[in-house]
């Protein structure tokens, strides 16, 4: 069951063969009854799933157990074999270096600007907002889930440009600013967080779209593709 390399005389332990995505399951299962040692807490990456962060090698751990009966060494593996496993296998993974700092959140004003073409997005930018609002939206999203990625497509700047992409993502008003006619302030679940764009796209034509329409553009170009 194991894939095991000999180097000369160096052993280098892999990862087990034979997971499946249940296993995993299992595991995560596990772990939010029973918690993380401290000693097997993460200290770099963490795996996504189901919108929940765990530790990758605790989890590869853990799975083990519904593998092959027992929980998988510590010992045996490392952090970054246990997240190249994971990336491999279509898993998301955060990296804490490059997420971590809320500081780096880029502030609305420094995001790139539509084009001032049109004047019903003239009129909604003119009419925004509670400037914090945007950056408080970015702020809860990172602490619940550890990344910014477009709520539409599914893009993250972090993913593409590295460093250079951390703390970006464009806020969008799902309630069209110019209908709370000045009576309340947006709230941070009235807020979509998009690539820039998927937020032009959300602008174009004669009416706002919705992230939902927008997923529904994409998804269905995906379908005729394939």
């Amino acid at each position: 069951m194991l894939d095991i390399i000999m180097l000369g005389e160096k052993r280098q332990s892999m990862i087990p063969k034979g997971f499946q995505h249940q296993h995993f399951l299992k595991a995560i299962a596990e772990i939010d009854i029973e918690g993380v040692p401290k000693p097997r807490e993460s200290y770099r990456y963490d795996l996504l799933i189901n919108g929940k962060k765990y530790p990758p090698k605790y989890v590869i751990s853990i799975a083990n157990k519904y593998l092959n009966g027992k929980e998988w060494p510590s010992k045996s593996f490392n952090a970054v074999e246990a997240k190249d496993y994971f990336i491999r296998n279509g898993y998301r993974i955060l990296d804490r270096k490059i997420n971590k700092s809320i500081s780096r959140i880029v502030s609305e004003d420094e995001e790139s600007k539509f084009p001032e073409g049109k004047e019903k997005y003239k009129y909604h930018r003119s009419l925004e907002r509670d400037s914090s609002i945007a950056k408080k939206a970015k702020e809860a999203r990172l602490e619940s889930v550890g990344e910014l990625i477009c709520d539409a497509c599914g893009f993250s700047f972090s993913d593409t440009y590295g460093e250079l992409g951390a703390g970006f993502i464009e806020a969008h008003h799902i309630i069209p600013v110019s209908k709370l006619r000045g009576e309340r302030k947006t709230t941070i679940k009235e807020i979509a967080l998009v690539c820039s764009n998927c937020h032009r796209m959300l602008h174009t034509g004669e009416k706002l779209l919705s992230v939902e329409d927008i997923k529904s553009i994409i998804n269905d170009r995906k379908d005729n593709i394939t």
